[in-house]
């Protein structure tokens, strides 16, 4: 038996995210049990969150229904680490402007995955309150002002990129080793999901 080349593609796609979605889970629960090297982790975390929404903006253009997917997997009962990963790329509000418009990142698939790979993974550390140091943060902000200054996204006077470069600045200033006070890490966690959701509006007008 034979079946049409689109609906083949979108078969393999749907695999591939299940697949991913599996593999992310597996890799969260490993690292909350401490079995996981924390840099092993973030690298490996970071390449599968691109892969996710590399996957997701081809499943665009097959009129992909994330829901009924999770409904039919049943990923919620079989992979709630992965999906709750999935949901974050995904936006967590249901306004329009605060979801990826996945046609859009089509157009720009590796600045749109990574900026969203990147700010994710970032969000994830300032939650571990225990290891979100300067020398650990640094990275994915200098990583995120990268691909905004290097892409038509967004122009250095645009503020989310004078954000980001100020929180820069401060980190330049801080020991490296230097854990984040509690307050300091909630007002980062807040700017970076505003950059996130920015980035999410501005994908729209590309």
């Amino acid at each position: 038996m034979t079946f049409p080349p689109n609906l083949e593609k979108r078969w393999e796609l749907e695999g591939r995210l299940y697949a991913s979605i599996g593999t992310l889970d597996l890799l969260s629960r490993s690292y909350e049990q401490g079995e996981l090297d924390p840099n092993i982790f973030h690298k490996q975390h970071k390449n599968l969150l691109s892969t996710i929404v590399s996957i997701r903006a081809k499943l665009a253009e097959s009129h992909f229904d994330l829901d009924d997917f999770i409904r039919s997997e049943k990923l919620d009962q079989q992979f709630p680490y992965g999906l709750e990963k999935l949901r974050i790329t995904e936006g967590t509000d249901d306004t329009p402007h605060n979801r990826i418009d996945y046609t859009q990142i089509k157009k720009l698939p590796r600045i749109a995955a990574e900026f969203v790979a990147n700010a994710i993974e970032l969000l994830d550390l300032l939650r571990l309150e225990a290891i979100a140091t300067v020398d650990r943060i640094l990275p994915y902000l200098d990583e995120l002002i990268s691909i905004l200054t290097s892409s038509r996204v967004y122009g250095p006077n645009h503020w989310v990129t004078q954000d980001i470069d100020q929180w820069i600045k401060w980190m330049d200033t801080q020991k490296p080793g230097q854990l984040l006070q509690r307050d300091e890490l909630q007002k980062l966690e807040l700017q970076t999901s505003r950059w996130l959701s920015d980035f999410r509006r501005e994908l729209s007008n590309l």
